[in-house]
């Protein structure tokens, strides 16, 4: 009978055994962390293989997965190699307080449920014994319920206490029902929280919801890679690892348009608005039928989009009778500010009378609503009147001014300043066209070969340097004829051409043109006359310092 009870026992202490090796275990790698970070999940089983599948509907009541890994490993336990399977699960808690980690089936497996504890970032901030996490998000807004179509600015900042890689990313804002717009690049700056410095990437924008209601502005991830740190008490250096961060989800309670707004009157929701008008020229002064005056407007919002700013240049909707109306194209631009988008928008509409008497332009009135004093605004604009006369009476009434003188006098005295002015015109024209006829003419007259001029001698020998300097110069060869003037110069003058050029000014400006030519970047073709004439001057002058030396009569050109 003790026998039976031992066998029973030891069968039973053998089961119970490889259900524990065969259940599934789960860890965390911390039990309290600031909202918007992330914990890894860990989970192992040494009866599962690489085909095995995990089932975490559970976790998402409570818990973004951000991702798994899945390894194969091979553990050590009592002298003997165990397999075991290992998952690895990023995770970011819902919300804030006390939440549970349910358990995970894997076939028949079933974890333990793992209790941790989500701080709120207000109370990491104001707790100084929180250690915060090394890479941590916020994210806030000016106005949670905003009007619809107002702008929500919306500021999101990353704090880093350790040093991240160029990687960084931070994924698009897109929200439904609503326009985003990203307020410039991001802005760095530092900032001290709990006695430790932290880096800080600040991302701001501005966000116009379409409708009322509830609305979601998402989170957003944020990824980065953080520098490998080395570890005070070791001389080992930790590797840098990758790091995501999702901001927290902000709901926006959109309020409709005020009941005290104007039914009528478009909706123009701003922070400030400003409105300019110019009129060209004086509407109080008195105009002619057939002139034109022009109205310009300038309107200028805090906090609003240019697409929503009215069109005011164009008066009562281009009813007025005797007045016509022609409206340029609207200029619209949005410029980024520091509180967020500030939007202009310019107008002119030119306005024609083609009746005399007198026409009145109504008041304007430019309702909008202030949303930083939740109150209705009117900016008026004063009623014009236009005093409209007749052009031919406007000539008759000027001609008795000028007694004893009839109206073809009054007419021609008006006219002859602007027919000095373009007689003058005229012949300054004339002057221009034939200065450069006179230039085009003589740039021909240097581009042309001279027909009637022969300054090549045919009394010259062949076959020597000074015979083949002129063929060269004949035929336009601007290297042989840099050849030949090297041999004749050194028959001329000891230190050769360079002492030829020193001497005879007229070889050197000769000897500039061939070299521009040759090593230059000449657009025209290089022409050997006037190198040919600077020779014949320098032999010219050699023979009259001989003519004056010795009564005896040589040739032109001495023998070589």
């Amino acid at each position: 009978m003790s026998l039976t009870r031992r066998l029973l026992s030891a069968l039973l202490l053998t089961l119970l055994c490889s259900q524990a090796l065969a259940a599934l275990e789960a860890s965390i790698d911390r039990t309290r962390l600031v909202e918007g970070e992330t914990l890894e999940l860990t989970l192992e089983s040494s009866s599962a293989n690489r085909f095995s599948r995990l089932d975490l509907d559970a976790l998402e009541e409570h818990f973004l997965i951000q991702g798994t890994r899945q390894l194969s490993l091979v553990t050590q336990l009592d002298g003997r190699s165990q397999p075991v399977t290992r998952w690895v699960i990023t995770l970011i808690p819902k919300r804030t307080g006390f939440v549970v980690i349910p358990p995970i089936r894997l076939n028949d497996q079933q974890s333990e449920p793992i209790s941790l504890h989500v701080i709120s970032l207000d109370e990491a901030a104001n707790d100084n014994s929180i250690q915060l996490a090394p890479v941590f998000i916020d994210s806030e807004v000016d106005n949670p319920s905003p009007y619809v179509q107002a702008q929500t600015l919306l500021t999101l900042r990353i704090y880093h206490s350790v040093p991240l890689f160029d990687d960084a990313n931070l994924t698009e804002l897109v929200i439904n029902d609503a326009k985003v717009e990203r307020l410039g690049p991001p802005r760095n700056y530092e900032r001290v929280i709990n006695g430790v410095r932290h880096g800080v990437r600040e991302e701001r924008y501005a966000i116009f919801a379409q409708v009322s209601g509830n609305l979601e502005i998402p989170s957003q991830l944020f990824s980065a890679t953080t520098m490998p740190q080395r570890d005070q008490s070791s001389a080992i250096a930790r590797n840098g690892r990758l790091v995501q961060l999702r901001s927290p989800s902000i709901n926006l309670d959109v309020q409709p348009i005020p009941a005290a707004y104007p039914s009528n009157a478009p909706w123009i929701p701003a922070r400030q608005l400003r409105v300019e008008q110019n009129w060209q020229p004086d509407p109080t002064l008195d105009l002619l039928t057939g002139e034109s005056l022009t109205r310009s407007m300038r309107i200028q919002a805090e906090g609003l989009p240019a697409a929503l700013l009215p069109d005011l240049a164009v008066i009562n909707n281009n009813r007025i009778k005797g007045v016509r109306q022609y409206a340029d194209q609207p200029k619209l631009d949005n410029i980024i500010h520091e509180d967020g988008l500030r939007s202009l928008r310019q107008d002119s509409a030119a306005l024609l009378v083609q009746e005399a008497g007198r026409f009145e332009l109504p008041a304007q009135n430019l309702f909008w609503w202030n949303t930083v004093e939740d109150s209705l605004q009117v900016i008026e604009l004063p009623a014009v009147t236009l005093t409209v006369i007749n052009s031919d009476s406007f000539v008759s009434s000027q001609a008795p001014l000028q007694s004893g003188t009839d109206p073809d006098l009054v007419d021609t005295t008006l006219l002859w300043p602007w027919q000095l002015a373009s007689a003058l015109l005229s012949l300054a024209l004339l002057a221009s066209l034939y200065g450069l006829y006179r230039t085009r003419q003589n740039l021909l007259r240097l581009l042309k070969p001279d027909q009637d001029e022969e300054i090549f001698d045919t009394s010259v020998v062949q076959g020597n340097p000074l015979g083949d300097l002129q063929s060269a110069c004949r035929s336009n060869q601007p290297a042989e004829a840099r050849k030949a003037l090297e041999l004749w110069a050194r028959q001329q003058d000891p230190e050769g051409l360079i002492g030829l050029a020193q001497r005879h000014i007229e070889i050197a400006d000769a000897l500039e043109g061939l070299n521009t030519c040759l090593f230059g970047q000449n657009e025209y073709p290089w022409r050997g006359k006037p190198l040919w004439r600077a020779v014949r001057m320098v032999i010219q002058s050699q023979k009259q310092v001989a003519t004056s030396d010795s009564p005896v009569n040589e040739g032109l050109y001495p023998e070589v």
